[in-house]
């Protein structure tokens, strides 16, 4: 990854970033000020203005490519050590390169980020965004709603790691009036790291789910995990999360063991689709318009927006399920809570459009195909099979037209694993979904649950992986029809998109 560094009318030199970074700057042959225009994790990205973070890994260690991309150009490296030859000018050539030696290099550039933050972009509303599923959906949405009053930054794609996010904050100008990030992790202290290093005025928990039970073990620890967001919060700001979700209702006060430290500083604002009569924002759910969902959001004085109960009515997110009310409540709510005004949060919520692989909706010679292929956790497989049922039904009756569901592995889910992919399978035969296919060795779990709770085995067919997508589409696109509708889901890493695409060539 490589991005430019954004800031402003501000040069930034290594000595400035050996400062921020609290590194030790270490030159051959000499060392010449000048502008870093960029920083990168790539050895194969650098030029000569280019910083290249030297990132020690599982399996590759970013250290020993340091000679090739000095002879390459780059002047500049942000690294844990010297390496091998580092004296030896037929290996590392003969121009002036200077290294920033730090103790870790990623805790250094999230010491930069955080710099960063703080000396040039203290204005800048910044949003922090976090969740089991959904994140990129409540980002894109989030930015969508900010766009409509501010100039809003927005990086496309998953850049929220411990890694990307400090990347991303670097690139992000002055000139922006608010921020859109995006928070991951795999394990505990990452969104501690990120969350400090951002320092949100407004941070977001939309769900806890069973994502990264393999690392964590329990829903619990994925839930404290998330609360790490409070860490970074700036003082005064908003935590805004699922009021519907138990362990974050109440902050784990029913949590065993170790349970958050609730900040004094800090607000704390709950969103609801009604099922919590203490929540901040109630969002309730009044069905679909032309490709959407139509939602009122009351504001409950006690969110300290509105002097008294609010409530937005007939708002309208341009996509389906019940998933999108909580993007656009949680989107809209930020927006208030960042000064926009009513008019502006319901422009710029209309303006929202689904990021690539996520819930993209086409018709291929009559047959309605939803892509949804980016990732998967039990979870967002109930939400796309209600999309799915929501996109089939005709006058709100989802019988009518036949509904196909193509699901694969999920992965990350640890030892429930197995039970978890048998849950979904019993969620498709609830649903009376009309042809269920399965790809992967866990997604055979999904048709063995879907059997067990009474679909007709006739009407569920398992494939292997990626190897069998061929037979897969060629047997999917004889089976469908003009009026059915076929969903797509799984992990990223069955690359599902590539049987949707298989299959959509055969019907054209």
């Amino acid at each position: 990854m490589k991005t430019k560094i954004r800031a402003g009318q501000m040069t930034m030199t290594a000595d400035t970033l050996a400062y921020m970074v609290g590194g030790a700057l270490v030159s051959r042959n000499a060392h010449i000020p000048s502008a870093v225009a960029g920083i990168c994790t790539d050895s194969r990205e650098v030029d000569g203005q280019t910083m290249l973070c030297a990132i020690r890994g599982e399996r590759v260690d970013g250290h020993n490519f340091i000679p090739n991309a000095a002879r390459a150009g780059c002047k500049y490296f942000l690294c844990e050590r010297l390496p091998e030859g580092w004296d030896d000018d037929e290996l590392m050539g003969t121009q002036p390169v200077t290294a920033i030696i730090v103790l870790d290099t990623v805790a250094a550039m999230n010491r930069l980020a955080a710099a960063y933050r703080e000396t040039y972009l203290p204005h800048v509303k910044t949003v922090a965004i976090t969740g089991s599923v959904g994140k990129t959906t409540t980002k894109e949405c989030t930015a969508a709603v900010l766009g409509a009053g501010l100039s809003v930054f927005k990086k496309d794609g998953n850049f929220n790691s411990t890694i990307g996010l400090p990347l991303t904050v670097t690139e992000i100008s002055p000139d922006y009036d608010a921020a859109v990030l995006e928070m991951g992790m795999s394990g505990r202290g990452e969104i501690y790291t990120m969350s400090t290093s951002v320092r949100p005025d407004v941070a977001v928990i939309a769900n806890v789910g069973s994502s990264h039970l393999e690392h964590l073990g329990t829903r619990e620890n994925i839930a404290r995990a998330k609360l790490e967001i409070m860490a970074g919060l700036r003082s005064g700001g908003t935590l805004l999360i699922n009021g519907d979700e138990p362990l974050l209702a109440h902050l784990g006060q029913d949590f065993e063991g170790e349970k958050p430290t609730l900040r004094e500083d800090i607000n704390v604002l709950r969103l609801s689709l009604g099922r919590n009569p203490d929540a901040d924002f109630t969002a309730t759910v009044k069905g679909q318009r032309d490709g959407g969902m139509i939602f009122d959001l009351t504001v409950h004085a006690s969110a300290g927006i509105y002097d008294q109960d609010t409530t937005l009515c007939d708002l309208w997110v341009p996509a389906v399920g019940e998933h999108m009310v909580w993007a656009g409540g949680f989107s809209v709510a930020t927006g208030l809570l960042c000064g926009l005004d009513e008019e502006e949060a319901r422009r710029g919520l209309s303006q929202y459009r689904s990021a690539d692989m996520r819930q993209s909706v086409r018709s291929v010679s009559g047959v309605s195909i939803i892509e949804d292929c980016y990732n998967a956790a039990p979870e967002s497989m109930r939400a796309a099979l209600g999309v799915l049922d929501m996109t089939a039904a005709v006058d709100g009756n989802p019988a009518i037209r036949r509904r196909v569901a193509v699901l694969g592995d999920m992965r990350e889910l640890g030892e429930q694993s197995v039970a978890l992919h048998r849950s979904v399978g019993a969620e498709v035969a609830r649903r009376g979904v009309n042809l269920l296919v399965t790809v992967g060795a866990l997604g055979a779990e999904i048709a063995a649950g879907a059997i067990s709770a009474g679909m007709n085995p006739d009407c569920v067919r398992v494939c292997g992986g990626a190897d069998t997508y061929g037979d897969a589409a060629a047997w999917l696109s004889d089976c469908l029809r003009t009026g059915d509708t076929v969903l797509f889901k799984a992990s990223r890493a069955m690359t599902l998109e590539k049987l949707a695409a298989a299959v959509a060539e055969r019907l054209v």
